[in-house]
């Protein structure tokens, strides 16, 4: 897994910001109890004994963990809501979301290091006062409410349907425009049967989320002829065919080049950005539906979906043959073409 994938993996995680934000407010925590047995006073602390400030981390902690609650609520409403009245694709850019993400780790952060600090409070006869401690309650305390009603702001701006189709639309433009290119050349090809190739094999089920061209082209040695099978976004299923390459003693290059085609659960915008063109797709068909009757957010879609074509065409995409200076040629069958992104955005529609 390269490090690309594992960067994707990141932003889709719910876990990973707030499990970092637990960790850094108990080295806080540490640190402003040893703080509190050595510096007592300052201008800028709030002064407070052991008692006032044990009292302090109570409360905080008791209101920050209501408080978490409501920011758990919200976040489940949202992707809800996005599954229900858009499309489950849509689900992504909702659980991805890096200020929801922060807000849960601040206010987790806060409700921890009111925790961690009360067993230290006091407990020695030299903890007689915990400014330190105390200050910095109220300030993560204040942090994390201020927080919550920017969230909820928030969450209420970026549910809408215009913001929603927005941020799909540039970030479908910016995979198009941001795609890494290899060099390509004019020339036609003339593939030998199968039967007389070596062929490289997915080892597991999922989506191909990433195919590197200048990787495969440059591991192809002198006079290989190399078919890629695939493209990002198709599903393979276990032992279906990832790269075809002639002739068949060219066996020896197949593990090298497995590491250029990675294969996950999910698709991602910005790895295939035909995803974003499908999802704009579903919410028209949604917003046309029935049970919606919305054409005018059909026609908004439309309009974004336009744009995305365009980037797609500036893009390329057509049938193409990658020639490495040795003379080995890569073949992209089934790269899709503009005309195919223009078939996907607007023929369901």
């Amino acid at each position: 897994m390269n490090l690309r994938n594992l960067i994707e993996r990141a932003r889709d995680s719910q876990f990973l910001i707030p499990a970092a934000a637990i960790a850094v407010s108990l080295m806080i925590a540490f640190a402003t109890n040893k703080l509190d047995e050595t510096v007592t006073g300052h201008e800028i602390l709030i002064p407070a004994s052991s008692g006032a400030a044990r009292t302090l981390l109570a409360t905080v902690a008791g209101a920050i963990i209501t408080v978490a609650a409501l920011v758990f609520s919200f976040t489940a409403v949202t992707v809800q809501l996005a599954a229900s009245q858009y499309s489950p694709r849509v689900v992504q850019e909702f659980v991805r979301d890096r200020a929801q993400q922060a807000v849960v780790g601040l206010v987790m952060g806060t409700f921890t290091f009111s925790l961690a600090s009360l067993p230290a409070v006091g407990a020695s006869a030299e903890f007689v006062r915990a400014d330190w401690t105390a200050t910095l309650a109220v300030v993560l305390g204040i942090a994390s409410a201020v927080s919550i009603v920017w969230f909820i702001d928030h969450i209420t701006r970026r549910i809408r349907i215009d913001d929603t189709v927005r941020r799909i639309s540039e970030r479908t433009v910016a995979a198009f425009e941001g795609r890494e290119a290899a060099a390509a050349s004019a020339d036609g090809w003339n593939l030998l049967p199968d039967a007389d190739s070596a062929c490289l094999r997915a080892t597991s089920s999922g989506f191909v989320q990433q195919v590197d061209l200048n990787a495969i082209v440059a591991g192809l040695a002198s006079g290989t002829v190399a078919r890629l099978d695939t493209w990002s976004g198709s599903f393979v299923a276990e032992g279906n065919r990832l790269l075809t390459l002639w002739p068949a003693a060219a066996i020896d290059q197949i593990s090298p080049l497995r590491s250029a085609i990675v294969i996950g659960a999910t698709r991602t915008i910005e790895q295939d950005p035909g995803l974003g063109i499908r999802q704009l797709v579903d919410i028209a068909l949604r917003a046309l539906s029935p049970g919606v009757n919305d054409p005018a957010t059909a026609a908004d879609v439309v309009r974004y979906l336009a744009v995305c074509i365009r980037a797609a065409q500036r893009a390329g995409g057509s049938n193409r043959v990658f020639t490495a200076p040795n003379g080995a040629r890569l073949v992209t069958p089934h790269a899709p073409t503009a005309s195919a992104h223009l078939a996907t955005a607007f023929a369901p529609i």
